[in-house]
């Protein structure tokens, strides 16, 4: 699941381009090169998901795997059966193999992913100059054992990107993502095996 939220933050980001040309946000999720996070601080996991982008006049959904294992990072993207991408990271270098020209580009989709699940501390670090990050922290449950907190991504003091777990993990349950600058938003069902 947490592979779909990859695929659907970087079909966003897809959009972004033609959306938002000046934004430095495009030039930081579209930029040549991967945020540099070790897979090992996301901890050892297999991660199912499914992802659903919405934009104005639009809605596309894709199933993902993920597995964070032995300090790498593998994802298989899927839409109607069909693997649209298989990548492998290793914090540093992307290799991925993309049957179909469907899915957006590796680096972008692990760059996403990093965004929504490294833990505060190592995000940080790896953000490029001007960009932030903070969390919110609890606000309200939904329900009992729910665990809302919401992390703002800014660049230079203007809120870029506001994610929202709904369960307090973007392992499991629902996680959404709203990129403003853009106008999408990502809606992100995972369960962790």
């Amino acid at each position: 699941m947490l592979a779909r939220l990859i695929c659907i933050v970087s079909l966003g980001v897809a959009l972004l381009t033609g959306c938002a040309a000046s934004s430095r946000l495009e030039d930081m999720a579209l930029a040549p090169e991967v945020l540099t996070i070790a897979p090992a601080v996301l901890g050892e996991r297999t991660v199912e998901q499914r992802l659903s982008m919405r934009w104005p006049g639009g809605e596309r959904s894709m199933e993902t795997v993920v597995e964070i294992a032995e300090g790498k990072l593998n994802l298989v993207a899927l839409a109607f059966g069909m693997r649209l991408a298989s990548l492998e990271y290793d914090g540093k270098t992307v290799n991925e193999t993309r049957p179909l020209p469907m899915a957006p580009p590796g680096k972008r989709m692990v760059n996403d992913l990093l965004l929504v699940a490294a833990p505060l501390e190592y995000l940080r670090r790896a953000l490029p100059e001007g960009w932030e990050v903070q969390e919110l922290g609890v606000r309200y449950q939904v329900s009992e054992g729910d665990n809302f907190r919401r992390r703002e991504i800014s660049e230079n003091g203007v809120t870029q990107l506001v994610i929202d777990y709904f369960s307090g993990s973007p392992w499991r349950g629902r996680v959404t993502v709203e990129h403003r600058a853009s106008g999408y938003q990502l809606i992100l069902d995972s369960h962790e095996f």
